[in-house]
Order: structure tokens, then C-alpha cells, then sequence
């Protein structure tokens, strides 16, 4: 049995995957969210099914939160762990954490980032899966703005911060060939993601009817983490649901990425 750390466990597709996983019994599941509450009830379900689940309370919308967070993560989980990247949120307005860096910024590229860093220090990684979206294609990563949202959209932000991360996870495969990393869509899914109210909230919960439920995402999620290897050493392979496509052309731009490991450098300074 291998640890598996799954980041946004608490709700969505993260829930899900916990639930799918706990059938299996291949793992033990480190469930990481801020939601204490709602991991214990989570675990204990897991555990009556005969699984075996841990509970990490950790919060990403900071940097020392993500930092504290990757170092529990360290003491917790033994080398040859796998980890899922499942937090995120789509901000519907500009906030700053206490970082100076925008929400979404924060939680869907930055402090993840900085967990990581920690557990690939520690030589815990073999595997790192990124769930991350489609809508990268409709990013545009400015290194002066991004980071503090000055180029904020209640639509693009979204966008914006998935493709930095995506960016991100290539730099990762390249620097660690070892572990073996895959960033993809998991599908249109019908989750509280992008909630928004008024008119235009009741318009998308009727559109979301149609989507996928979480329960279908995470069983196609528990098929591809099956899988003995996603990525070539040092590469990290771009996949729609499950099927391998090449990255799409704005991942590819020169200027975005230098623009991504710039503001990397500025993380990374900042400590």
C-alpha cells in the first residue's frame, strides 16, 4: 500500500476520488483541505469501507500555510507517494492573500507549488497528477500582473492562474525525471466550482444539469492513477479525460513560459 495525498479532498471531485480510492484499497489516502470537519467524517467513511485515510487540515491560500502544510506532509507520508493536485477555486473578485498575491493565484499555482517543493526535497514523490482544466487554453500569464491580479477577470483569472500551474508542472518533470508527472482535464463536471448567484448562478446550475457527476470523474481519475507510468523521464504529458494530446499551442508560447519562471524565482525568493 502507497500514500496518496489528495489536495482538495473535502468537497467535489476530490470527495470523489477519496470515495472511488477507498474501494480500491491500493492506498492510504492523506485528505488534505481546510475543512477539519468534514475530513474526519470523510476518513471514517473510508475506513468503514476498509480503506485506510489520514487526515491533514492544511490551508493554501498562504504561503506559510503551504509551507507549514508540505512539511507535515514530509513527516507523514513515505518515498514513493503519489500526489493529486485537486484544490482550486474560481474567484468572482479581486481579493489579496496576506502575501500580497491574488486568491486565485494563490490557491490554484503558488501555494501548491510551495507544498510540493517541500515533499520533492524530501525524495517522497514518485508520481504527481495535476487536475487541472481545459480553459488554459483562454490564458494569458503576465509575470507584473498576474501574481497580484492587476489584470483580474471574474472569467480569465480562472484560466490565467491553470495555465501558469500547467507550466509549472513541465518545468517540475524537467527537474526531477524521476518522478513522474500529468497534467489534464478531467472533464466538464458538475461541481460548486465557479458558483456564482443571482441570475446568472441560476443560469449555470441549470446548465451544470447536463455535466458529469464528480462520482463519474473520479472513476475515470482511479483509472488513469492505475496506470503504471503517464510521462516519459523528465517530460509531462498533457491529457484530455484519458487520452494523451499535445499541449495546446498557448503552453508552447517562449514568452509565457519565461514568464511563468520568472515569477517562480520572485516565489522562491520570497522563501
Amino acid at each position: 500500500m502507497t500514500d496518496l495525498i489528495l489536495t482538495g479532498a473535502s468537497r467535489g471531485i476530490g470527495f470523489a476520488l477519496a470515495r472511488a480510492l477507498a474501494k480500491s484499497r491500493e492506498y492510504r489516502i492523506i485528505l488534505v483541505a481546510r475543512d477539519r470537519v468534514r475530513l474526519e467524517a470523510l476518513a471514517a467513511s473510508i475506513q468503514q469501507e476498509g480503506g485506510q485515510a489520514v487526515v491533514v487540515p492544511g490551508d493554501l491560500s498562504t504561503l506559510a500555510g503551504a509551507r507549514a502544510l508540505g512539511q507535515q506532509l514530509v513527516q507523514q507520508v513515505t518515498p514513493g507517494a503519489t500526489l493529486v493536485h485537486n484544490a482550486g477555486i474560481w474567484p468572482t473578485r479581486r481579493e489579496l492573500t496576506v502575501d500580497g498575491l491574488e486568491t486565485g493565484f494563490a490557491v490554484n499555482h503558488a501555494a501548491p507549488l510551495v507544498l510540493q517543493q517541500a515533499l520533492l526535497d524530501a525524495k517522497r514523490l514518485r508520481r504527481i497528477l495535476l487536475v487541472s482544466a481545459g480553459l488554459l487554453v483562454k490564458g494569458r500569464f503576465d509575470a507584473a500582473r498576474t501574481p497580484t491580479g492587476e489584470d483580474f477577470s471574474s472569467i480569465r483569472t480562472y484560466c490565467d492562474t491553470k495555465l501558469g500551474f500547467a507550466l509549472a508542472m513541465r518545468d517540475t518533470a524537467a527537474e526531477h525525471p524521476a518522478v513522474d508527472v500529468l497534467v489534464l482535464h478531467p472533464g466538464v463536471v458538475r461541481t460548486d466550482l465557479g458558483a456564482r448567484t443571482g441570475p446568472i448562478g441560476w443560469l449555470l446550475s441549470l446548465v451544470k444539469r447536463g455535466w458529469e457527476a464528480p462520482e463519474v470523474c473520479a472513476e475515470r481519475l482511479s483509472r488513469i492513477l492505475a496506470k503504471e507510468r503517464w510521462s516519459s523521464p523528465g517530460q509531462a504529458r498533457w491529457w484530455v479525460e484519458e487520452t494523451e494530446q499535445p499541449w495546446p499551442p498557448v503552453t508552447e508560447d517562449a514568452a509565457t513560459r519565461r514568464a511563468v519562471r520568472e515569477v517562480h524565482e520572485r516565489l522562491r525568493a520570497m522563501g
